[in-house]
């Protein structure tokens, strides 16, 4: 069964915006519950957005799904990162291990040469050599994004962080605005975790499936019609389909992002998933989410099992009203769902991410769609006020 915990670093000093601690410093959190929690093995962890709240005297709730929450005076224009652990409980037999686990996380940013910028490929590359410099277990790595731009007065061309005043970019910075920038950074970020035994070194490769156009887009002065795209299921479909074709692979995790949707010509289509940087003068008009499988190649790979996708978006406890936001479930009472449907699935989580999406703003009501793979920026006549949720996407490997 699968139980999760929040870790978000320590709060340095209020104000807005908020002043948090680097996130090593919500992995040093997760440490020392690990320490005092011998019955917990750890499957995957994650970086988080998580919902500033005003409310019951705290500064973040990692319960709250949706944003904005609560009444329009205590919404927050910033939201912060943390540390997700997802973890099942070990048999009684197993609950005393001589050393307490300890978890690492390696974050690498892609470098600016001028002319161009690294690919994922030449950024999972570094990162590859990092892992081999470690001497514990690869639990996953994730693909995640920063709002930067290029330092042009440096000639080490460095990046600066979009946030606040202009500084280096730092990728353990907890606090990003809400609002989507016009300049951002990916990078990847790998979790280890210490064990007893030495592990032979592995190279990480990776593998991205889109989902295929059913439908062109139609750009206009009057008016945009949005394309239509194959849905996420299908698309975790191919990635099943790859991996029964490869017996060689072993799988590492599966992870779900998001890629740019851009505007090309008279129609929309996603950017290229290797591109680490991204600028435009607006806003991106919406996002793809894309399947991306991490994996290790060799002899005796153990038996390829097939890949089960589940999604898990909170439900409208409280209609929306003038005076306070949609209420939605909180993030205990989706894990209980998560948990019921594993536990009928059955199999090993090979992958649990948590994405924000905004609703199907088209139809006029606060409806969440998780399997729909495009999803889009709210346009600028009121509807960006329609709320975000937070949906969990788990993939079970089921032999």
């Amino acid at each position: 069964m699968l139980f999760c915990e929040d870790f978000v670093p320590s709060l340095l000093t209020s104000g807005s915006p908020p002043k948090l601690a680097p996130f090593a410093d919500g992995v040093r959190q997760a440490n020392v519950w690990l320490a005092e929690h011998p019955e917990v093995q750890v499957q995957k962890c994650e970086t988080v957005r998580v919902a500033v709240s005003h409310q019951h005297d705290q500064y973040w709730d990692t319960q709250v799904m949706s944003y904005p929450a609560g009444k329009p005076k205590d919404v927050s224009r910033f939201a912060l990162r943390g540390l997700r652990i997802w973890y099942q409980k070990k048999p009684e037999q197993e609950k005393h291990p001589r050393n307490p686990p300890q978890i690492t996380s390696i974050d690498v940013l892609p470098r600016d040469h001028g002319d161009k910028v690294d690919t994922f490929q030449e950024v999972l590359t570094r990162l590859n050599g990092l892992i081999a410099e470690q001497t514990g277990q690869l639990l996953n790595i994730q693909t995640l994004v920063v709002p930067g731009d290029k330092k042009e007065t440096q000639a080490d061309c460095r990046w600066t962080l979009c946030v606040g005043e202009s500084k280096e970019m730092d990728s353990e910075e907890c606090v990003l605005h809400i609002q989507t920038p016009t300049k951002l950074v990916r990078f990847l970020r790998a979790y280890l975790i210490s064990v007893e035994e030495s592990l032979p070194p592995l190279e990480v490769h990776f593998q991205d499936f889109l989902p295929e156009q059913v439908a062109a887009g139609k750009v206009s002065i009057f008016s945009s019609k949005l394309p239509t795209f194959q849905t996420l299921s299908e698309t975790f479909a191919k990635a099943d389909e790859w991996l029964q074709a490869c017996p060689d692979v072993n799988l590492i995790n599966v992870d779900v992002f998001d890629l740019l949707l851009v505007k090309e010509a008279k129609t929309y289509c996603a950017s290229d998933p290797q591109i680490c940087f991204f600028s435009a003068k607006k806003p991106p008009f919406g996002w793809l989410k894309v399947v991306r499988i991490y994996y290790s190649t060799g002899q005796g790979s153990d038996p390829v099992g097939k890949l089960v996708d589940l999604s898990f978006s909170p439900e409208v406890k409280e209609k929306r009203s003038l005076m306070q936001y949609a209420q939605y479930e909180y993030l205990a009472e989706v894990v209980k769902k998560v948990q019921l449907k594993c536990e009928e699935v059955g199999g090993v989580p090979v992958g649990v991410t948590s994405v924000w999406t905004y609703p199907d703003w088209e139809s006029g009501d606060d409806v969440f769609q998780p399997d729909t793979s495009l999803h889009v920026e709210p346009r600028l006549d009121g509807t960006e006020l329609l709320p975000q949720v937070e949906t969990i996407y788990v993939c079970m490997m089921v032999k």
